[in-house]
Parts: C-alpha cells; sequence; structure tokens
C-alpha cells in the first residue's frame, strides 16, 4: 500500500483506520499523526512523522493477535490506559492464564480532554469503553483493571465535577 500523496487520500486512510479499529490496540496513538496533519493548519502535509506511523501502521496489521469470541457466562476483563493524547482500552478475556484480546478502542482526546488529570481521562476511558461495549457490559460480568485508584473515587460521596457527570 503507497503512502497517501493528498488530502483526499490521507482521509480516505484515516476512514480505513477508524473502520478497523475495532482490530486495532491504541489505534489513537498509533494514528495521531495522520489525525494531525488533517487539522485546518496543517492543509494536509504528510510529514516524517507520518511516514513512520504509516510503515509501523502496516507491519502492525501484518502481525496483529488475532480476536476471539467470548463464551456464554464467562468473566471478561477491561484493562484502561491513558497517554497525553489518547485514552485506550482493551476487551479480554482469560483462557487459562492466558489473555486473548476480544475488541480494542480508542479515544483521541479534545483539546479540552488532554488537560484532564489522569483520573478523569481513565474515568472518561471507562465511559467510553461502557457505551461502545454495551452489549458486552450486559451479557457478561466485567472486571475493570487500571492503575488509578477508580473503584475507590467513583464509590466516594463527594464526587464532583466530571466524575459526577
Amino acid at each position: 500500500m503507497p503512502s497517501p500523496r493528498s488530502l483526499k487520500e490521507i482521509q480516505k486512510l484515516t476512514g480505513r483506520v477508524n473502520s478497523l479499529g475495532r482490530f486495532i490496540s491504541k489505534a489513537s496513538d498509533r494514528c495521531l499523526p495522520f489525525f494531525r496533519c488533517l487539522r485546518k493548519g496543517e492543509k494536509g502535509q504528510w510529514t516524517d512523522e507520518c511516514e513512520t506511523a504509516f510503515t509501523e501502521l502496516k507491519k502492525y496489521l501484518t502481525t496483529a493477535p488475532m480476536l476471539v469470541a467470548p463464551k456464554t457466562g464467562e468473566i471478561l476483563s477491561v484493562y484502561l490506559g491513558t497517554s497525553d493524547a489518547a485514552v485506550s482500552t482493551v476487551l479480554v478475556n482469560d483462557d487459562k492464564g492466558i489473555h486473548r484480546p476480544i475488541f480494542y478502542i480508542s479515544h483521541i482526546l479534545l483539546d479540552t480532554e488532554t488537560r484532564y488529570p489522569t483520573l478523569e481521562k481513565v474515568a472518561l476511558a471507562l465511559l467510553v469503553a461502557a457505551r461502545k461495549l454495551r452489549s458486552y457490559f450486559q451479557s457478561h460480568t466485567i472486571q475493570v483493571i487500571t492503575d488509578q485508584p477508580l473503584l475507590k473515587v467513583l464509590h466516594t460521596p463527594e464526587v464532583s465535577g466530571r466524575l459526577l457527570k
């Protein structure tokens, strides 16, 4: 697959990546350079950073792990991760000690969301996951795994601000 040369080709690439997002781990982080070059001030300039990200994405797509379907009644785990520019989630099942991915979710943070504290970014990742994985959340027991004290904060009666919403 050749590198995009025009604004229209970059838009096509980002559309394809969006449709494959479920199969790509940390898709937003991997494809952030593509989305940045589509911003108004950039005018679709394909940079070296975009080319590097494109090459790494092609390599990842040729070696991506297989997604599995969950079994009925199985306990599933949701891993939440954050970065400065995106939040990511992976839904996995535990098959004899081996975590097998079921669904990947990535969300590029808006300008205001990039200024959230880490804990609020984790809460946002959980919200995005709950919206996209509603059918899994309704039919399975879900275990949320993160390095932040999310449970403690959500059970605090004096939660304020964005976490309250």
